[in-house]
């Protein structure tokens, strides 16, 4: 330290011992920033990920609480976010004699339940939106795609597909 007055009462620092705890401070402070906010920022990719997998799994969950009992699927290709099934009576199926087959004749699919990403009502998540693709539905498997989109930007995609419980073919599906 610089000599006072000679009072004694000396304190304070000097020009260089405060320059020099200034540009550690800043060297410090460089460093941590630096290495703060790409930490940060993983931590909220990850975070949006979570969430948008959350999302699909919520979707998923809530198609095949509806379709389960699905006996025929339909995806129109002009709308592929809707999907419209039909679930069979199975009160009015009659009994069956071994080799014998039943053809049921299907109301139109207008009339048939459908499901689209609106009706499923997942929990929207930081401004994300679901988005759902149903094209390569085949009439006995509904092929899904399950998009979380947030700013037009997909985040998670998740594919799955959900059969039909009844285990039968149709006409030209199924054979080699």
């Amino acid at each position: 330290m610089a000599k006072g007055s000679g009072t004694g009462n000396n304190s304070g620092f000097t020009l260089i011992e405060t320059v020099a705890a200034l540009s550690i401070a800043a060297v410090l402070a460089v460093f941590i920033s630096g290495f703060i906010h790409p930490q940060m920022k993983l931590y909220y990719d990850l975070d949006r990920i979570s969430q948008a997998k959350a999302m699909c799994g919520e979707a998923y969950r809530g198609m095949e609480e509806k379709m389960r009992y699905g006996y025929v699927f339909f995806c129109d290709y002009r709308d592929t976010g809707v999907i419209s099934y039909y679930v069979r009576n199975r009160q009015e199926i009659p009994d069956l004699e071994e080799g014998g087959s039943y053809y049921e004749e299907l109301p139109p699919v207008e009339d048939w339940p459908s499901i689209s990403a609106e009706e499923l009502d997942v929990t929207k998540m930081d401004g994300m939106e679901l988005e759902l693709d149903f094209s390569g539905t085949e009439n006995t498997r509904a092929r899904v795609s399950i998009k979380v989109k947030r700013d037009g930007d997909v985040i998670y995609e998740q594919k799955a597909v959900i059969g039909s419980m009844y285990g039968y073919t149709m006409d030209g599906e199924g054979r080699t």
